[in-house]
């Protein structure tokens, strides 16, 4: 899989690349907001997202401020990636009961 994306425009006669960044990080929770002219997100780790589990709130770990196209165009991707991965894989259930397997007994 290629490190690069490519950026097409009237302006541009070859295409830019976009280089890695140097970490990633890991996110389990989001937060949205907006201005009238940025779509504003907060991605956070919370290691009490299924209930009390340690002594610590959420910490953003990452926030991306976009334009509404951005957004927009994120939302296209967002939502073709998770259709063809529910397509091959089934539905991802957001209820974490639905998920959570019973014990026999």
């Amino acid at each position: 899989m290629s490190n690069s994306v490519k950026i097409v425009g009237p302006e541009s006669s070859a295409p830019a690349k976009i280089s890695a960044p140097n970490a990633a990080v890991y996110s389990n929770v989001s937060r949205l907001f907006a201005t009238p002219n940025e779509v504003v997100m907060d991605f956070a780790l919370n290691l009490n997202a299924f209930g009390p589990m340690v002594e610590e709130e959420a910490q953003i770990v990452s926030r991306v401020v976009t334009s509404y196209d951005g957004a927009k165009r994120l939302w296209v991707h967002l939502t073709q990636t998770l259709q063809a991965y529910e397509q091959k894989y089934g539905l991802i259930e957001l209820d974490v009961t639905k998920r959570v397997k019973k014990e026999e007994g």
